[in-house]
Order: C-alpha cells, then sequence, then structure tokens
C-alpha cells in the first residue's frame, strides 16, 4: 500500500511542479496508477469516479458564491462599504489598515472567496495605503491576511465542502464560522493597532457624526445584503443553495435597481467569470473524486488513523496534529488540494476519537487558509505584491505578526471548543 501511495502522490507532486492545472495533475495520477497497477483501479471506476465527484445538490452552491461576490466587486457595493468604514475609524492612526480588516469581514459575509477579497478590496485600498505613507510591503501584509477571513465568515464555498466530507448540516457549519471569523477580525486589528502606532501610520480628520450618518444612509443597502443571508442562515428558511440564490437575486437588485452601478453588459461578463472560476472548481473536485476513491481502496485513511491514534487518543491532541499536518501542507499544496485530497483522509480519525466535526470543519478550513499566506506555494503573497508593485519577500517579511496572531488563535480555538460549537448549537436547538 505505502508503495503505490507514494507513487500517487509523487505522480501528483511532479505534475504539479510542472505547471499543470490541479485537477489534471489529480486526473494523470489516478490514471497513472491504473496503469502501473491494473488490478487496482478497474478503468470503470474512472468515469465513474469522475461523476461521482459532483454528484452532490450543494455544490450548486459553489456558482452563487461566486457570483455574488462579482456582482457586488463590480456593483458599487464595495466601494460605499469602504467608504463609510473611512468616515468612521479615519480619525484613528493607521486607519486605513484597520479599515483594510474591516472591510474583509463585511465582504466575507457576501463573497466567502479569500481571492474575491484580495481583487476587490487591495484594487482600492493598497494603492490608497501607499499613497497615504503606508509601506508597500505592509499594505499587501494587511490586505492578504484579512482576507483569509472570506472563507471563514458565512457564506462560504468552502465551508460547503467541508460540509459534505464531514457529512454535517452546512448551515450549522456556516454559523460555526461566526465568532471564529469575527475573532480571525480582533486578532488582526490588533496587530494593526500596535504596528500602526509604533510606525507612526497617518489619520484623517474626522468629519463628524452627521457625514458618518449620509454615508451610512448612502450604503445602507450594502450593509443590508450580509443581514439578509445571515439572518437567512439562523432562521432556517432555506437551504445553502437557496441561500445563496436569493443573496445572487437581492445583490442584482441592490446594484441594478438602487445604486444603479450595473448594467447587461457587466453583468454578463460578471456571470462569465463566475461561471469560469466556479468550473474550475468543479474540475477539480470532479477528478478529486477518482483520487480520494483511489485512496479509500488503499486503506490510506484508516492507515493514517490507525498510525496517529497509535500514539494517543486524546481528542485535543490529535487536533493539534492534524492542524499540524494541514499547516505543513498548506506551505507547499494549493488550498483545493489540501481540502478535497487531504481533509477526507482525516474524516475516520475525527470519528474515531470523538472530535466535534464543526470544530474540526471550522478549525481545518482557517489553517488550510493560513496556506494562502505561508510561503512558498501562499498565493495571495503574489497576488497583493503585484498590487502594490512590491517584492514578495518584504510582504512575507511583514505577514508574520499577523501569521502568528491567526497560530495562536487556532491554538485558542483548540482548547476551547466552545468558541465554535456553542453558537450552531444555540441557534439549532
Amino acid at each position: 500500500m505505502i508503495t503505490k501511495v507514494l507513487i500517487l502522490f509523487g505522480i501528483m507532486f511532479l505534475f504539479l511542479l510542472l505547471r499543470f492545472p490541479v485537477f489534471l495533475a489529480l486526473g494523470l495520477a489516478a490514471a497513472g496508477i491504473a496503469v502501473l497497477f491494473p488490478g487496482t483501479v478497474p478503468v470503470a471506476v474512472i468515469g465513474q469516479g469522475l461523476l461521482s465527484g459532483l454528484s452532490n445538490y450543494n455544490f450548486a452552491a459553489i456558482m452563487f458564491y461566486f457570483l455574488l461576490g462579482e456582482i457586488m466587486n463590480g456593483g458599487g457595493m464595495s466601494n460605499r462599504l469602504i467608504k463609510f468604514g473611512t468616515a468612521v475609524i479615519g480619525h484613528i492612526r493607521g486607519s486605513l489598515s484597520h479599515l483594510n480588516i474591516l472591510a474583509s469581514m463585511i465582504f466575507a459575509g457576501v463573497s466567502g472567496s479569500a481571492v474575491a477579497d484580495t481583487a476587490a478590496i487591495g484594487s482600492l485600498l493598497i494603492p490608497a495605503m501607499k499613497k497615504e505613507g503606508y509601506s508597500g510591503g505592509y499594505a499587501a501584509a494587511v490586505t492578504a491576511s484579512s482576507s483569509t477571513i472570506g472563507p471563514i465568515i458565512p457564506p462560504s464555498g468552502g465551508l460547503v465542502l467541508m460540509g459534505i466530507y464531514l457529512s454535517v448540516s452546512i448551515n450549522r457549519l456556516f454559523l460555526g464560522g461566526m465568532v471564529p471569523g469575527l475573532l480571525m477580525g480582533v486578532a488582526l486589528l490588533i496587530v494593526s493597532f500596535i504596528t500602526s502606532w509604533k510606525r507612526n501610520y497617518p489619520k484623517t480628520a474626522w468629519r463628524g457624526w452627521k457625514y458618518a450618518f449620509l454615508v451610512f444612509r448612502e450604503s445602507f443597502f450594502a450593509f443590508l445584503l450580509p443581514v439578509i443571508v445571515v439572518f437567512c442562515l439562523v432562521a432556517g428558511i432555506g437551504t445553502v443553495v437557496e441561500i445563496g440564490a436569493l443573496a445572487v437575486g437581492c445583490a442584482v437588485i441592490i446594484s441594478a435597481f438602487i445604486y444603479r452601478e450595473l448594467n447587461l453588459k457587466q453583468f454578463i461578463q460578471a456571470l462569465c467569470r463566475a461561471a469560469e472560476n466556479a468550473a474550475k472548481v468543479l474540475c477539480i473536485l470532479s477528478c478529486a473524486g477518482v483520487f480520494t476513491w483511489i485512496i479509500s481502496s488503499m486503506g490510506m485513511a484508516a492507515a493514517l488513523a490507525k498510525f496517529i491514534t497509535g500514539f494517543t487518543t486524546n481528542p485535543t491532541v490529535v487536533l493539534m496534529i492534524c492542524m499540524l499536518i494541514l499547516l505543513f501542507f498548506g506551505c507547499i499544496l494549493e488550498v483545493n488540494v489540501i481540502q478535497m485530497v487531504i481533509i477526507p483522509t482525516m474524516v475516520p480519525i475525527i470519528r474515531t476519537v470523538g472530535i466535534d466535526p464543526i470544530q474540526f470543519g471550522v478549525l481545518a478550513m482557517l489553517v488550510t487558509m493560513m496556506g494562502l499566506i505561508t510561503p512558498p506555494v501562499g498565493s495571495l503573497i503574489y497576488i497583493t505584491a503585484g498590487i502594490a508593485e512590491e517584492s514578495p519577500l518584504k510582504v512575507i517579511k511583514e505577514l508574520t505578526p499577523f501569521t502568528l496572531a491567526l497560530v495562536a488563535l487556532v491554538i485558542l480555538l483548540i482548547f476551547f471548543p466552545g468558541l465554535v460549537t456553542a453558537f450552531p448549537n444555540w441557534v439549532m436547538s
């Protein structure tokens, strides 16, 4: 079994290093095992696996949440949220830094995508921060780190996948991400405040509550959208797919008919971009279905569970080991591979030792997102460095305190599971 597993992952890593698309690396690795070990993987299983990898109704939500982020970004909603934040906290030292984090928290309640957050907020705030005197590396770092909040605060395509793999209520998992998402914002804001005071970053003049109220009135409907999403989740009004469709409909009405910044051409462009991004994820899911079937048939998940529980069956210690493994893989693999290949192998382990699947799902999502800001693979490092026209090495250096703050939060959530599970248990009861 070990030989086959090493060859399977070796082929996958080889094609990833050759910069093949993720779905192709997974598919070719599966096909390679079928060719090298004919009795291991029947050819018919590959075709069945490609279909079974997509055979879940909840995957439809992924398209809606991609489209939601695109509409919000192009329909004037992001600009209004940022303008309101500037009006309220602009007089605090390092205000643009704090605003960057707060904007990510609000935007997370709609887009659920780290990359969408980076594109929407980074393109607006990184140039503005540089103009105000912030270093390019710091502006990129605060944007990259705050964008990781997106997939934790609901709605989130990543948590949809997590709920499917863990066989738990996706609505409950969404609610489980709310408190940790807010705590992520608090942790990053603490670092932002300390850094801003140390470096004497700028602040703007206070323009009064009257001006703040006027700006809030202008951005009211932009705030209303995440409130609608959260209310539907808490009230249990619909499934995760239905809530996604409702949110898209509300976003179109707000952007096209209230703010009048979304025309038919822009909507079609947003639809195309969302379809392209969703198709990339669904292609990976399809090939991951074959890949994970092969891993399961080899007994890798059961062997990994037996190996870890051979050392300890203490749920807290096992959870820490799982998070360390995910943190390690986050440095060398893309997020999609970790979510669709590595995490499913850990499901038998958490079931064996009795770890709450909601706690595990939210923590796994958080640690996986940290892979986006850890070298050498961390994609948000290079995206924000490009926007800031700064060296990735400087961005990595500035990211260090933000990353340490997130590590501290992960440890806190491991030892205090109620921070994840209490809210969904209270709502769903």
